[in-house]
């Protein structure tokens, strides 16, 4: 069903808002950023678990911040932080199943939390990347076609 960016990331925040503590997260949505048709529960469950990596890899206290903008018939959803960042290797690895950003790390967790958003997003007809933030932090970017039966 056609569904709202902002409605569906209030529901992801608000479904990981202890586990972010203070780490502090500012929202950044066009007024007119557009409807997208997606299954609303699957794409909550994306942002929820690009929030949860927020909690779970960055220090307390990190910025995050959510924006998105249009670009023709895409929505380009960017999750970003000001944590450590990335690690060293090929980012797109992240994604793979059972692949854990930093095997040494006492983070809990199988490993399948970003291979599940890829497949949730594709299903969909986005795309999803990760990379180093310019100036230190994480940034994962999701694009969703912002177009589908008329509403």
């Amino acid at each position: 069903e056609w569904q709202s960016l902002e409605d569906l990331l209030g529901a992801a925040l608000r479904n990981v808002e202890t586990r972010l503590g203070n780490r502090h997260v500012e929202i950044a949505l066009p007024a007119d950023l557009p409807a997208v048709y997606v299954d609303a529960r699957l794409v909550s469950q994306v942002l929820v678990n690009l929030l949860e990596n927020v909690a779970k890899h960055t220090p307390e206290g990190t910025h995050a911040r959510v924006a998105a903008r249009t670009e023709g018939d895409v929505v380009h959803l960017a999750v970003e932080d000001d944590g450590p960042g990335l690690p060293s290797g090929d980012p797109d690895m992240l994604f793979a199943k059972f692949q854990r950003g930093r095997h040494e790390s006492e983070v809990p967790g199988a490993g399948l939390g970003l291979a599940i958003c890829r497949a949730i997003v594709e299903a969909h007809g986005g795309r999803i990347g990760a990379s180093q933030r310019p100036g230190g932090g994480a940034r994962f970017e999701v694009t969703l076609p912002a177009r589908g039966p008329s509403p």
